[in-house]
């Protein structure tokens, strides 16, 4: 059984929804295929992948991102000659085999899926209005009915994410500083 004990993925004390992705994960069916959105240097796409393995089912994980930084990242010194991806290949590398990485913008790499074909999509990229605007409208089509669209920084100090959020959905539910809507 895979653990996360022998990872040590710094830099990510931001990393409040563990609680969030086990419970969503102990609910997905078997198969099922789901999509971080934001990984930055690995820990919550780590800790979600190694949860999906433990259960047993037959569940893909997606990476997907940039790994060149969002806006409120420019000054990062670890984003200089592909530092942030070398970080996030190193720091899951015990457990790569788990994650499939789609190395692309939110919306480009949204368009790569098929309409309803994910159980589970995580949005934790840029936090600015626009971005999660154009990240809830790319990855809505993709989730099945039944499946989970959501994502972190909500109702947290950044208001273009609560805007964003607010103007899509009526409701959702909010737990461990993220929003989640499970689509009807």
């Amino acid at each position: 059984m895979a653990t996360l004990q022998h990872l040590s993925i710094g830099g990510e004390d931001w990393f409040s929804f563990s609680g969030l992705y086990d419970q969503v994960v102990a609910k997905l069916p078997n198969p099922a295929h789901i999509v971080e959105v934001g990984c930055w240097k690995g820990r919550s796409v780590a800790h979600l992948a190694v949860a999906a393995h433990n259960t047993g089912k037959k569940i893909r994980v997606d990476a997907v991102d940039t790994w060149l930084g969002s806006e409120e990242h420019k000054d990062d010194e670890c984003l200089g000659n592909d530092g942030l991806y070398r970080t996030f290949l190193e720091n899951i590398s015990t457990i790569r085999h788990l994650i499939q990485i789609v190395r692309l913008p939110s919306t480009v790499a949204a368009a790569t899926y098929p309409d309803r074909s994910l159980d589970f999509v995580f949005l934790d990229a840029a936090h600015d209005y626009e971005s999660v605007k154009a990240d809830i409208a790319a990855w809505l089509p993709k989730i099945k009915t039944g499946g989970i669209l959501a994502g972190h920084d909500y109702m947290c100090g950044w208001p273009g994410v609560d805007r964003a959020v607010a103007e899509a959905f009526n409701a959702v539910t909010f737990q461990d500083n993220s929003w989640m809507v499970i689509l009807t």
